[in-house]
């Protein structure tokens, strides 16, 4: 964690998590008018856990694209190293949420009373 002065809270380490947009244990759907920016992953979860996309899989088969997502779509049916590398990003996740469900909220945030669906976050 990195603190920039002596009244800052601590930022969460997202170690390697940080490398996506979306990355979820369990799946991620969308329709077709969405658009994501930057890389999303799924895993323990096969690659058909994310629905509602068009994807084309990379000649290396080590990830895909979508018209719907700048960036790429991995999963861990995808070609190694993949695999090994989502493995690692859902455990700094799961890492990161535990360090930050331990906090306390100082700030009052709370969008939405935690029930973000529907809304657009920017």
């Amino acid at each position: 964690a990195s603190v920039n002065d002596a009244s800052a809270v601590s930022t969460v380490d997202l170690g390697t998590a940080a490398n996506y947009a979306i990355l979820t244990k369990t799946g991620i759907s969308t329709v077709p008018s969405s658009s994501i920016t930057g890389n999303i992953g799924v895993s323990p979860a096969a690659g058909t856990y994310m629905t509602g996309f068009s994807f084309t899989a990379d000649s290396s088969a080590e990830f895909s694209r979508s018209s719907q997502v700048t960036g790429f779509a991995f999963a861990p049916t995808d070609s190694a190293p993949t695999p090994t590398i989502l493995t690692i990003a859902v455990s700094d996740m799961e890492t990161a949420y535990n360090d930050a469900s331990q906090r306390t909220n100082t700030r009052g945030y709370n969008v939405g009373g935690g029930d973000i669906g529907g809304m657009t976050l920017t």
